[in-house]
């Protein structure tokens, strides 16, 4: 190359592979469960408490890691226009002594919302987890538009963070995290790359550029790769924009392929916005003393075979020789990639509000976690919000609706139904809506509308969803005489014509397990524990026989679960799949 040239670097820039490449490799997997494993991203669930003596203590880099458990409320602020936010905060906030909840920057907004720059939030920073087998976290941003006629003293924010502390543990203790590992959460503030601008959506712009670049300056830029193990994603990563300025050298060729001595010469500017990207295409050009013919005989570069870095190898190409390239975000190949994302998940923790059933994503990740993992992997997070708002609860799952739920990006809507209608039997129709003269002197035409039937589908989700509240219900109730269906999902389901699942759930006996459970203790009580010096010996007996009472009523909760809901909502869902 000649002639002067500028290059203005991010402070970060690199061309990586990730350990998930290899592990793709390895195991020779489809395309697309490769491109996620090099895609997910997750955080620590719970701080791993210090091992006992003897064992191995958690690596340094984990216990470094802020958990979610730790994460403070201001974490599920919706990242958008926080001076508004602030601005609302102090009108609506309740007031606390002399002073109004978040009337300052940084403080609890009203309805859940915390205002502040997204800066102040904890350092929730999410890694690499090639490996999968993570918690899908799903939740509703906003809160519920009655949220203070139920909880006047507290907001939802806070609400919600204790939500997922107490569901992570509950996760935790029923083994939805993989075994012999540290349980990892992927949630979408930490987990999803950035939006770059506002048009990077899957709908909207999946690819930037071209941009021209010479060898010598991808050699800076491009790491080597190892020649077996590779990345399905050439990543370039930018923590600030990266600018290029410079000149390019362009000749003419005679009959027999020779260049002329004089170059004409072209400017080349561009700027690459801060993002996480990967390489879409790339191609040699006729610059230098490259021919038009010489260029278009080279091999483009395939970006799901081979790295960016090592295409350059293979085709032996100099430094002055100029690559055409183009870029994409991997926000839209997460996006384009939601349905198998979801279901390398080894569990999902579903914190639930009264309007998570109204909000399309929550309604997808629901469906398709359940159809590909299954609802038995489902966690709820919901038991401080059902205790006072139990009704509201009941009312979000009758008026349940794919087409009337609300999304917050226009855009998400069609890309979130087609996955739904890959997924599920969801036949459809075109009604006619008018009749319109299409021009002068051309006949009345039928205007016509594509109309979807989402019914399965709203059937299996309302099935799922009462039969796992069902389930909490049983394991948190009261356990009184006659009150077996005091949380009113048993009869939810007959009212909603789902006769299976409400068979099964009248067979739901909290009380006649419980009293069960203790005469088995009775029968057979656990050994007396070994009191340390400040403790009651008598405190301590009382305590070991209430945990074998629990242990064994939830071991009749789950045998009735897996033997008799399972089966019932698996039925439900093959009725609603594609064949």
């Amino acid at each position: 190359m000649r002639g002067d040239s500028t290059v203005k670097q991010a402070s970060k820039v690199t061309f990586a592979e990730t350990d998930g490449s290899r592990v793709a490799r390895e195991a020779a997997e489809p395309v697309p469960i490769a491109k996620c494993r090099q895609l997910l991203r997750s955080v620590l669930a719970i701080k791993p408490e210090p091992p006992p003596a003897g064992e191995e203590a958690p690596a340094e880099s984990v216990l470094a890691e802020t958990a979610l458990e730790s994460a403070g409320p201001e974490l599920w602020r919706y990242p958008e226009e926080p001076d508004k936010v602030a601005d609302k905060a102090a009108d609506k906030a309740p007031e606390v002594g002399n002073k109004t909840k978040a009337a300052e920057k940084g403080g609890a907004a009203a309805g859940g919302v915390v205002a502040g720059d997204p800066s102040d939030r904890p350092p929730l920073e999410a890694k690499a987890d090639p490996q999968a087998g993570a918690l899908l976290m799903s939740h509703a941003w906003d809160a519920p538009d009655n949220w203070s006629k139920y909880f006047k003293a507290q907001l939802f924010a806070d609400a919600k963070q204790i939500q997922v502390a107490t569901g992570l543990h509950h996760a935790k203790k029923r083994g939805l995290a993989p075994e012999g590992r540290q349980m990892r959460v992927w949630v979408d503030c930490a987990s999803l790359p950035d939006a770059v601008d506002q048009v990077d959506h899957p709908l909207e712009k999946i690819e930037y550029g071209p941009f021209l670049l010479p060898v010598r300056e991808l050699k800076r830029l491009v790491a080597p790769v190892p020649g077996e193990a590779l990345a399905v994603f050439t990543e370039l990563r930018l923590d600030e924009s990266m600018k290029y300025d410079s000149t390019m050298e362009i000749r003419t060729f005679d009959n027999q392929g020779r260049p002329s001595k004089e170059a004409e010469t072209r400017q080349v500017q561009w700027e690459i916005l801060p993002g996480w990207w990967q390489v879409r295409s790339a191609r040699v050009v006729s610059a230098y003393r490259l021919s038009p013919e010489g260029a278009a005989a080279m091999d483009q570069f395939l970006p799901s075979m081979e790295q960016l870095q090592q295409w350059c190898v293979r085709l032996g190409l100099k430094d002055e020789i100029w690559v055409e390239f183009t870029i994409g975000t991997l926000r839209t190949e997460s996006l384009n990639l939601t349905d198998t994302m979801i279901g390398l998940h080894g569990g999902m923790l579903a914190v639930v509000s009264w309007n998570y059933f109204d909000r399309l994503w929550p309604l997808c990740e629901w469906a398709i976690f359940c159809n590909r993992v299954g609802p038995g992997r489902v966690q709820l997070a919901a038991d401080c919000f059902t205790g006072a708002a139990l009704v509201e609860f009941h009312r979000v799952v009758r008026r349940l609706s794919i087409t009337g739920a609300a999304c917050r990006d226009e855009r998400d809507r069609r890309l979130l139904l087609a996955f739904l209608e890959r997924e599920f039997n969801c036949g459809f129709e075109h009604t006619t809506q008018c009749f319109r003269k299409p021009a002068p002197g051309v006949l009345t035409a039928a205007v016509t509308e594509r109309v979807v039937d989402f019914a399965p589908l709203e059937r299996y989700i309302r099935a799922t969803a009462i039969a796992v509240f069902a389930r909490e219900a049983a394991l948190f109730g009261s356990r009184r005489l006659t009150y077996d269906d005091e949380s009113g999902w048993t009869e939810l389901a007959n009212t909603l014509k789902l006769r299976e699942l409400h068979g099964v759930l009248k067979k739901s006996k909290p009380w006649d397990w419980y009293e069960d459970a203790k005469r088995q203790v009775q029968r057979d009580p656990p050994a007396a524990p070994v009191a340390d010096a400040e403790q009651d010996p008598e405190l301590t007996a009382e305590l070991a026989v209430a945990e074998a009472e629990e242990t064994a009523y939830k071991e009749r909760v789950e045998a009735w679960w897996n033997g008799l809901v399972l089966p019932v909502l698996e039925d439900e869902r093959r009725k609603a799949v594609k064949r």
